[in-house]
C-alpha cells in the first residue's frame, strides 16, 4: 500500500504534491472560478482544447476576479488535469459505475473535489463537498448531487487507505502512480526503458519555473537581474542561453521592471536554444515558417542585432495583432508579420535561413500544459507527419545554395520529429543534416545525438522537450 492517497511513488517525494499545497491553495473561490473551472475542464476534455486557451476566453467573459483568485483557479485546473489519471484510479476505486459512463460535467465535478481533497490542505474537505455539491445540483438531478455526495465522502474516509497498483506490474503502476494515459507510458517505456520513462514521467508532472529572455538590444541580462533583485527572489541566470533567466514564482509579470519597456519576454530555455541553433547572423534575410506566438522571431532578430529582414509567417489572422503587439513593446523592427500557410506560400527572393517550428502534438510541454497528454493520441503523431512534412517540402524551396533550414518541434516522438526528417532527406538528397554546429557552447553540443539531432528532455535539461535538426542545402 503507498503512504495515503498522496504519497509517492517509490519513495520519491518530489514527483506528487503532497496536500501541503505545491500547486497553490486558497480556502475559498469565488461561485464563478468554480464555474470557470467546471467549464474549462468540460471543454478541453469534450473538444481537445488546450486549457489556456479556454481559461483566458472565460476571463475575459467574467471580469471581476482578483489575482488571488486566478492563481488559486490557474492552479487548480492544472492541478486537476495533472493529476486527473491518478485521481480517477482512486475515484473508481470508490465509485459505484465507471468514471466514463457518467456525464461529462458530473466527472469533472467529481475531479475537481477530488483533487481538493487529496492534494490541497487549504481547501477544507466539507468546503470542496459542499461546492462540488451546488455544481452537481445546478448540472444534474438530485440522484447526481447523492451520488457525488456519497463518492467525495467515503473518499475522505477511505483516503488513508488508498493504494497504488504493485509497482511489479510496470505499466500499470507508472500510469496511476504518475497520471498518464496508458499509450504513452507503454511507448515511453518501449523507447527508453522502465527506469528513465518513470524520470520522465516525474519531471514532465513538475510545474515549470517562470523563465524569461531578457532583450539584450535594450539591457543586459546581469543589469536587468540587478534592477529587479529587489522585487523578486530567486532570479538567476540560465546556464544554457546566455539571455535566459529562472524567476521565482508566477507573478503579474507586467509589474516587473521593464516590460513595458520591452526588456524581456517569456520564453522556454528550449525554445531559446533553437533560436541559436539557426546560427542567424546580421544583415541575413530569414523566414520564421510558424512564427506564432513570435518569440523565436523577435529571438531571431535579437540574435541578428535586428539588422536584417526576417519574415515572420503566420497562418492565423487572429495571431498576427498579438505578436505585433509584443514586437512593439520589444522595439524590434527587422521582423515582417505575414499571413499564410507554409505548406502554400511563394516567395519570390530565397533566404538565407529558414526555421520551421512545426505544429506538433506539444507533448514535450505536458509539464506546462498537463492536458496535452489527455487530448493527443498515438493517432495525432501520423496525422501531424504529414502536416510537417508538406511544410518542409514547400519551404524548403525558398532556402538559397548553402542555406540553412531548421526544422523544430516541441515534441519528443519520433514520429514528429526523426521520421519527418528521414523522409524529407529521402526526397531531398540536396539536405544533409549538420551534426553538431561548431559555434554552439558545449553544454549544447552535448544536447546532440550521434545523428546530429538535438533532443531536449524535463528529466535531463529542465527545458519543455524539444526536438531540432539543422540542414545545409548545398552549393
Amino acid at each position: 500500500m503507498l503512504c495515503g492517497a498522496w504519497g509517492s511513488p517509490r519513495s520519491s517525494p518530489r514527483i506528487l504534491p503532497s496536500r501541503r499545497g505545491s500547486e497553490g491553495s486558497r480556502p475559498c473561490v469565488a461561485e464563478t472560478s468554480r464555474q470557470i473551472a467546471l467549464d474549462v475542464l468540460t471543454e478541453v476534455e469534450t473538444e481537445a482544447c488546450f486549457a489556456d486557451e479556454v481559461l483566458n476566453r472565460h476571463l475575459s467573459r467574467a471580469g471581476g476576479i482578483g489575482e488571488k483568485d486566478r492563481n488559486f483557479l490557474f492552479n487548480l485546473i492544472k492541478g486537476t488535469l495533472r493529476w486527473r489519471g491518478r485521481v480517477d484510479y482512486f475515484l473508481q476505486q470508490i465509485a459505484s459505475r465507471p468514471l466514463e459512463a457518467m456525464p461529462v460535467r458530473i466527472r469533472n465535478i467529481l475531479r475537481l473535489a477530488a483533487y481538493q481533497i487529496l492534494f490541497l490542505d487549504r481547501v477544507p474537505d466539507w468546503a470542496a463537498v459542499d461546492q462540488a455539491a451546488e455544481l452537481a445540483r445546478r448540472y444534474g438531478h438530485e440522484g447526481h448531487v447523492r451520488f457525488v455526495n456519497a463518492v467525495l465522502r467515503n473518499l475522505i474516509r477511505r483516503r488513508e487507505d488508498l493504494s497504488l497498483p504493485d509497482p511489479s506490474l510496470t505499466i500499470s503502476y507508472l500510469q496511476a502512480a504518475y497520471s498518464f494515459p496508458e499509450w504513452l507510458v507503454e511507448r515511453w517505456v518501449r523507447r527508453f526503458g522502465a527506469g528513465t520513462a518513470e524520470r520522465l514521467l516525474e519531471a514532465s508532472n513538475l510545474p515549470p519555473p517562470l523563465f524569461l529572455r531578457v532583450n539584450t538590444l535594450k539591457i543586459s541580462r546581469e543589469e536587468w537581474i540587478s534592477r529587479i533583485s529587489g522585487q523578486v527572489e530567486g532570479a538567476r541566470p540560465h546556464p544554457l542561453v546566455p539571455e535566459g533567466v529562472e524567476v521565482a514564482g508566477q507573478g503579474d509579470l507586467t509589474t516587473l521592471p521593464g516590460y513595458q519597456q520591452g526588456w524581456f519576454y517569456v520564453q522556454d530555455p528550449g525554445s531559446m536554444i533553437v533560436a541559436h541553433l539557426s546560427g542567424a547572423k546580421p544583415g541575413e534575410r530569414i523566414l520564421d515558417a510558424c512564427a506564432a506566438p513570435g518569440g523565436k522571431a523577435s529571438h531571431l532578430a535579437q540574435l541578428m542585432q535586428d539588422r536584417g529582414e526576417i519574415v515572420a509567417l503566420e497562418m492565423e489572422e487572429g495571431k498576427i495583432a498579438r505578436m505585433q503587439e509584443n514586437l512593439k513593446r520589444l522595439d524590434i523592427r527587422s521582423v515582417t508579420l505575414q499571413t499564410g500557410d507554409a505548406s502554400r506560400v511563394e516567395f519570390a527572393q530565397p533566404f538565407d535561413r529558414i526555421l520551421i517550428d512545426a505544429p506538433c502534438s506539444g507533448l514535450g510541454t505536458i509539464r506546462r500544459h498537463p492536458e496535452a497528454k489527455w487530448i493527443k493520441s498515438a493517432e495525432d503523431l501520423i496525422r501531424h507527419q504529414e502536416r510537417q512534412l508538406s511544410i518542409l517540402r514547400n519551404v524548403s524551396r525558398f532556402v538559397r545554395d548553402g542555406g540553412t533550414l531548421i526544422y523544430a518541434t516541441c515534441s519528443t516522438e519520433p514520429e514528429e520529429n526523426e521520421e519527418v526528417i528521414g523522409r524529407f532527406l529521402g526526397e531531398r538528397p540536396e539536405f544533409t543534416i549538420e551534426k553538431k554546429p561548431k559555434e554552439l557552447e558545449a553544454a549544447i553540443l552535448e544536447m546532440f545525438d550521434e545523428q546530429g539531432y538535438f533532443h531536449a528532455y524535463p528529466h535531463l535539461h529542465h527545458t519543455d522537450g524539444f526536438f531540432a535538426a539543422r540542414l545545409i542545402r548545398k552549393e
